[in-house]
């Protein structure tokens, strides 16, 4: 009995349904069937951009293409407006950078108000500051603050430092004009997610050593980014043991992004695989006092070193001749600079007090870890929030996708920031 075309291709598109949703998740990961539906989706969406890409598969192509999808996504969710209409944004191009300014209602006739600065994540290539625009209302009129969005170029348009330059011109305007905005220039904190939270911890570090202006007041980490010379932290083991290949953010997925942040349109295939198999730095490299002190997997606490997955990463034996790594040879002052690895910044004494937050379902887990280590250590005041079945992009997916973790975290933020600003 032969199939009709109808029934034929009803088997197909359940198929391929099926095929989108099936997607490992954690027993305990928090509502794991929205989880699972934004997972799929990002799958349906990169199967696009491979079917687009057929003729020019290039990695800078990929990204921009991913992109343009999320963008023209947008126009099917709701409007970052329904989150706070009573919050008045104006765009401005500060010092050459796009920024959004975000005003509570009266913002100009109360007494100087505090002021927080946001800088999206998106793997520094992915998101902007419109797709964040309902967050940073939200902050706005939570915090009774003026807000600064920072719109910065992102990869593979640019390559760093200019995301980290751009944040640090866009910050310094708005403190040097907070007067402007009637914001009092001495309670003006800096925080972000992911990517943004790794800018947000060297625009920090730069302004503490910048005399010519105040402080910031405090720095919010949200399960931040900065590092990227060890893709196989105890935390990108757990990842790859939870999810396998899938998942939001994959280790190939942050190789991607690693290597665009340096080489940009010049990204390759054979750049992307030696990053996600570890080899894009020189083990002599590995083994000197610098890296073991500052990216040691000894500084976790125990329990994140779990025998059941995790593998204590080999030496691999130096070559005699020849190069340890062309990545390295190429790129090794970048990879060493402080304004790409924080976590390699030697004097973190005098930055301001640190709020940072990691998930139990993120690669990058181990990232915000480190650094809580070292700033405490440094006499930094630090508060560590763990949250152990969230998974890494909760506190905000997109205009209209909400988490009960990431609503927690946000309240718990609100209370954090209105207390110490």
């Amino acid at each position: 009995m032969f199939l009709s075309g109808r029934r034929i291709f009803l088997l197909a598109v359940g198929g391929y349904v099926a095929y989108l949703f099936y997607v490992p998740v954690p027993s305990d990961i928090n509502e794991p069937q929205k989880y699972r539906a934004v997972v799929a989706f990002q799958k349906f969406l990169l199967n696009m951009v491979a079917i687009r890409s057929l003729f020019d598969d290039s990695p800078a192509t990929r990204v921009r293409r991913f992109r343009d999808s999320l963008t023209a996504l947008r126009m099917f969710l709701p409007s970052g407006t329904s989150y706070a209409t009573e919050v008045k944004l104006t765009k401005v191009i500060a010092d050459g950078v796009k920024v959004h300014i975000y005003q509570p209602p009266g913002s100009e006739d109360e007494p100087p108000l505090p002021g927080f600065i946001y800088i999206h994540g998106g793997g520094l290539a992915l998101f902007d500051a419109e797709h964040y625009d309902g967050l940073t209302r939200k902050l706005s009129a939570n915090l009774n603050a003026v807000v600064m969005s920072i719109d910065y170029q992102r990869p593979p348009d640019c390559v760093f430092p200019i995301p980290f330059e751009e944040s640090l011109k866009a910050t310094k305007w708005f403190m040097r004009r907070s007067k402007e905005y009637n914001v009092d220039v001495n309670r003006i904190g800096i925080g972000g997610d992911s990517a943004g939270g790794y800018l947000s911890a060297t625009v920090s570090q730069a302004i503490t050593d910048d005399k010519s202006i105040p402080d910031l007041k405090l720095q919010i980490l949200i399960y931040p980014w900065l590092q990227i010379l060890d893709l196989n932290t105890p935390s990108y083991q757990k990842y790859e043991h939870d999810f396998g290949t899938g998942g939001v953010m994959p280790r190939d997925t942050m190789a991607l992004y690693s290597a665009m942040h340096l080489y940009g349109n010049d990204t390759t295939d054979d750049i992307i695989r030696s990053f996600s198999a570890n080899k894009h730095i020189a083990e002599t490299f590995r083994d000197s006092h610098l890296y073991k002190k500052r990216l040691s997997h000894k500084l976790l606490p125990d329990q994140f070193r779990n025998d059941n997955f995790y593998i204590i990463p080999p030496s691999i034996p130096v070559p005699e001749s020849g190069s340890e790594s062309p990545i390295w040879d190429a790129k090794q002052d970048l990879f060493q600079d402080a304004r790409l690895t924080p976590l390699l910044r030697r004097g973190l004494s005098g930055l301001p007090p640190a709020y940072i937050i990691t998930m139990g379902y993120d690669p990058l887990r181990d990232d915000g870890i480190m650094y809580a280590e070292h700033l405490k250590e440094a006499g930094v005041e630090v508060t560590w929030r763990h949250y152990p079945t969230a998974f890494h992009g909760a506190v905000w997916v997109a205009p209209g996708i909400n988490f009960q973790d990431g609503d927690e975290i946000l309240k718990e933020i609100y209370e954090y920031i209105k207390v110490t600003l």
